[in-house]
């Protein structure tokens, strides 16, 4: 890591610090038990960027402990997506269930059609492209959910704490960065120190966005993002997503 580039070493010294201060405070407001996959993703960052910290940056060891800890990562990133699904429609566990089956099938298909169509073409350069590849699939199965969630809140007038409110929005914005950055990244890499540079910079802003926003009383404060609806249409619209998901809560049981 000493043979980084000052500007994001000083970037990787200023995240730690803030995945520190936010892993403390979610544990001192008990907010880990609520959004654990959450809180797990961020010890996991945490340690990761501790330990890529204590590694030549250019020696030999780097590429294979970025992959390793890199493949943590992105599982943690599907954890979070079937979390946010779960603490967004907490009330409607019928569609919470569909949600979550249908993104742990897609996740599983699209990375095991990856890895035919790897084998069948012309293979990446290395191991570190492969996972980057792998990565790449993965991240935007996923941005398909972050969009179907956010889209459901504008449009849907369901009524969320403010955790789940700033949780849900800081999350989509370092996402939607993220798949962004993957996506020119595998173009070529000539971009790639720019890239590090702007990811380091958003999930910063991101992890202060959630140091301000999470605490206890955000667990009790409730919030409406999106749309707002007149008294009837509303009533009439959380009606029928309320039928539905007890359709679906009966199906279920059969």
């Amino acid at each position: 890591m000493l043979q980084l580039p000052l500007d994001q070493l000083l970037l990787v010294v200023a995240q730690a610090a803030l995945l520190t201060a936010l892993i403390v405070r979610l544990w001192s407001a008990r907010l880990q038990r609520i959004y654990p996959f959450f809180f797990g993703y961020l010890t996991a960052d945490l340690f990761r960027t501790l330990i890529l910290s204590a590694i030549p940056f250019r020696g030999p060891a780097y590429p294979y402990v970025w992959v390793a800890t890199e493949g943590i990562i992105v599982c943690c990133y599907v954890l979070i997506v079937i979390e946010l699904y779960r603490v967004v429609l907490r009330d409607l566990p019928g569609i919470a269930t569909i949600s979550r089956r249908y993104i742990t099938g897609t996740v599983v298909v699209a990375t095991l059609a990856t890895l035919l169509v790897l084998r069948l073409e012309e293979k990446p350069k290395n191991y570190v492209s492969t996972s980057l590849v792998i990565e790449r699939v993965i991240v935007f199965s996923l941005v398909l959910f972050i969009l179907l969630v956010s889209v459901f809140l504008a449009y849907y007038p369901i009524r969320l704490n403010r955790n789940v409110a700033s949780y849900s929005i800081g999350y989509a914005v370092f996402f939607l960065i993220k798949a962004t950055a993957l996506f020119v990244r595998t173009l070529g890499h000539y971009v790639t120190p720019q890239i590090s540079t702007i990811l380091l910079i958003v999930s910063s802003a991101c992890l202060l966005f959630w140091i301000l926003m999470l605490n206890k009383q955000g667990e009790i404060r409730t919030v409406v993002i999106g749309h707002k609806w007149k008294s009837d249409d509303e009533a009439r619209i959380l009606s029928k997503l309320k039928d539905i998901n007890a359709y679906l809560v009966g199906a279920g049981k059969k």
